[in-house]
């Protein structure tokens, strides 16, 4: 997978954030081996 789609799922996780106290969020992408992409963000 290039960089660029990876930068774009970890955006879009991003936006799942709950963050009602610093307002910060984070997202955050991996992709395995196999080609399976695994997305987070933060939770406050």
């Amino acid at each position: 997978m290039k960089y660029a789609k990876l930068i774009d799922e970890a955006r879009a996780a991003r936006e799942l954030a709950y963050t009602p106290y610093s307002n910060f969020k984070v997202g955050a992408a991996i992709e395995c081996k196999d080609g399976r992409v695994f997305r987070g963000c933060n939770v406050e």
